[in-house]
């Protein structure tokens, strides 16, 4: 695992986190028996997709588990039922299982865009005066009134979405402050960034790179802004099979509890 890819790394670790994985002796029998309990069937099946991913060959019989689970697979609590589908998802990519159809995006994400929206947008308006005249000058001090000006509309849209066509003002301070952690600023302007790669897939890769960069610095912040965060980052990496950031390992995503910000 430690000379894994970021999300094979992730895929394994959020199988790990599933109460009982790893523990259940003989997890092909667990899973196929008629009267398993929900919370024995999700174990059994990480470690059923672990030893596939660890084999590194297809197993047939993983088909008709999906099949016959898939459902039950659905119904589990969010933070299990994304372990488990991108788990699936993840072997599906690799020709380690052979599914008819792939587990739906939705199955795929622990935390929707609807509810991580309004949290993000609470810390980015506690961007105090101070802060953003900080931030308005960050880029050299060039066009600081305008940027000043454009910063107040941002935070004052119910929505902290920058306006369609516009690319500087005041996108360039508001990324400028959130590369540097501890400057004036940057929690709320990483919060903007992190809104703005949620709505748009991160096609700049902005969020991405911020946490290669500054994935401790992240989790040092106070819990509440932490794990939101994290969920942000995690939503991403859940719902773009592309999205890979190069950070060390053995680093992954946490699991965490989302409480009011």
């Amino acid at each position: 695992m430690q000379d894994a890819d970021f999300r094979t790394r992730q895929v394994l670790a959020d199988l790990a986190r599933i109460p009982g994985a790893g523990i259940i002796a003989d997890p092909w029998t667990v899973a196929f028996g008629v009267e398993t309990r929900p919370a024995d069937l999700w174990a059994a099946l990480a470690g059923i997709v672990q030893l596939v991913m660890d084999a590194g060959s297809p197993d047939p019989a993983l088909d008709d588990l999906w099949l016959l689970h898939r459902k039950a697979v659905t119904a589990a609590p969010a933070p299990i039922r994304a372990a488990l589908m991108n788990g699936v998802g993840h072997l599906r990519t690799f020709g380690l299982v052979e599914l008819a159809d792939a587990p739906a995006a939705n199955h795929l994400i622990t935390t929707p865009l609807r509810k991580l929206a309004p949290a993000l947008i609470a810390i980015a308006r506690r961007m105090t005066r101070d802060e953003r005249e900080q931030v308005a000058r960050a880029d050299y001090g060039c066009d600081v009134a305008r940027h000043r000006a454009a910063l107040e509309v941002l935070l004052d849209d119910p929505a902290v979405a920058y306006p369609e066509g516009e690319y500087w003002f005041p996108a360039e301070v508001v990324e400028l402050v959130s590369h540097v952690p501890g400057k004036p600023g940057h929690v709320p302007c990483l919060a903007i960034v992190l809104l703005d790669a949620l709505r748009s897939g991160d096609r700049q890769g902005n969020a991405e790179f911020r946490l290669e960069q500054q994935f401790a610095e992240i989790a040092a912040l106070e819990p509440q802004v932490r794990d939101m965060f994290f969920a942000a980052f995690r939503h991403l990496y859940e719902s773009d099979p592309g999205w890979s950031p190069a950070v060390p390992a053995p680093f992954t995503l946490p699991w965490v509890s989302l409480r009011q910000t």
